[in-house]
């Protein structure tokens, strides 16, 4: 990724500013990324927290993934665009949805999980790893090691 990156809403009242490498970034096929984003797929990179610098106040909505951990989403309060990921499963680090980034095409995944939850009209990366469901140890300590390669 081409540091600093940034990115905002689509009405522009929230906005970032990154300064660090994601920790590690994938393509989420669960079923709560689909209802939140609307459609197949989340893709979400995750940098450390102390690096994103957020301007304006995201709105928070927190549920109980199917993974069985605390997922926090941001979104604009006013457009309604999805925009972070606060997970208990990675409490040092800020998801940041792809889309809302000014320059998408600088996220590289380097993983799809919980392929098990694609939908068939959605569409898999033929290249990237798959893991059927939410990863667990082994799969995310892979998972941190080919975002180390990249």
């Amino acid at each position: 990724m081409i540091l600093p990156y940034s990115g905002h809403c689509t009405c522009g009242s929230v906005r970032y500013h990154g300064t660090a490498q994601p920790s590690f970034s994938w393509i989420c096929h669960c079923r709560d990324c689909q209802r939140t984003s609307g459609g197949a797929s989340c893709p979400v990179l995750y940098v450390p927290q102390h690096s994103l610098q957020i301007e304006g106040e995201p709105r928070y909505h927190t549920l109980l993934a199917e993974s069985g951990n605390k997922v926090s989403r941001g979104f604009c309060a006013n457009c309604g665009s999805p925009l972070f990921i606060l997970a208990d499963l990675v409490p040092d680090l800020q998801g940041v949805w792809a889309s809302s980034l000014d320059q998408p095409d600088d996220f590289e995944p380097v993983v799809q999980v919980w392929c098990g939850s694609a939908r068939r009209w959605g569409t898999l990366h033929p290249q990237l790893p798959r893991i059927a469901r939410a990863p667990d140890a082994e799969d995310f300590e892979k998972i941190l090691a080919l975002a180390a390669g990249s």
